[in-house]
């Protein structure tokens, strides 16, 4: 986001450089922004590209200085988590902060894929002044992959809830072959076979399956795409994708199994012998 009077992002960053009396502050700063904050401010909407430059007091809590800065942008969500915090021009930090004990410096590379090999040759360089050397790139991918293994715990919850389902198809379906031996037996009188009493039972299994596959689809999609689109998520440039290939490899392996599970229960109620049947109080 860029306030009112810059024209792109090199502008604001090169206002950053040159003018004293503005700063810029993370995505997560800002009101309805994800997640905790240490810092938060109000009026910059989380919608709209341009915004008004509001002024906020930057105070020094141990010297008790203090300093009044123009927020003139706002980073990106996906920078955000990487930088986070509010970033001054160099004379406004002295003025505030005075001099810093450490400083962080990055390098921009001709060839991104040396980054790991680049940072631990500055690492070796630099060993006796204590510096440390770190890989973005390695650093988002570690972000990365702690959010997939998460994702990936809550899809085993998930996959255990849904075997658990299927398992229940198969206790319903034993369960109706004792409560409707009486109906079977009828069935079979009135000239059902036995591969027409097995279809039928496969056939309710079947469609309850089905039903519940197609109303948690729908459901799991719609809140899906609620949340993406909600202002309490924020995204920038994100579009709502749906892997429509994992989703119907999941419904087609929830429907096989199901059926799995129906195949004994149905043919237990295709063998039950019509006069036992008839007989059955």
């Amino acid at each position: 986001k860029i306030a009112n009077g810059y024209e792109d992002a090199d502008a604001v960053w090169e206002a950053l450089q040159s003018e004293p009396d503005v700063a810029i502050i993370d995505a997560f700063a800002i009101e309805g922004g994800f997640g905790p904050h240490e810092f938060s401010l109000d009026g910059i909407p989380t919608q709209d590209d341009t915004f008004e430059a509001p002024v906020i007091i930057v105070r020094d809590s141990a010297s008790g200085i203090s300093r009044s800065v123009r927020v003139i942008g706002v980073i990106d969500f996906g920078a955000s988590a990487n930088f986070p915090g509010i970033f001054m021009g160099p004379e406004a930090f002295r003025d505030v902060f005075g001099l810093p004990e450490l400083s962080i410096h990055f390098v921009a590379l001709i060839n991104p894929d040396d980054s790991r090999e680049l940072a631990r040759d500055i690492e070796a360089a630099l060993v006796t002044t204590g510096a440390q050397a770190d890989s973005l790139e390695e650093i988002a991918e570690a972000d990365s992959a702690l959010s997939r293994n998460f994702l990936y715990l809550m899809q085993a919850f998930m996959g255990l809830g849904l075997v658990v389902g299927v398992a229940g198809i198969g206790v319903i379906a034993f369960r109706t072959v004792v409560e409707r031996r009486q109906q079977i037996g009828m069935l079979r009188a009135i000239g059902y076979k036995k591969s027409m009493v097995s279809l039928s039972f496969m056939m309710e299994s079947s469609f309850v399956t089905v039903l519940g596959v197609l109303s948690g689809t729908g459901l799991g999609l719609w809140l899906a795409y609620f949340l993406v689109t909600s202002d309490d998520f924020p995204s920038e440039g994100g579009n709502f994708y749906i892997p429509w290939l994992q989703i119907v490899l999941i419904g087609v392996v929830t429907i096989f199994a199901s059926l799995l599970m129906t195949i004994i229960p149905s043919r237990q109620a295709a063998s039950v012998p019509t006069a036992e049947a008839l007989r059955y109080e």
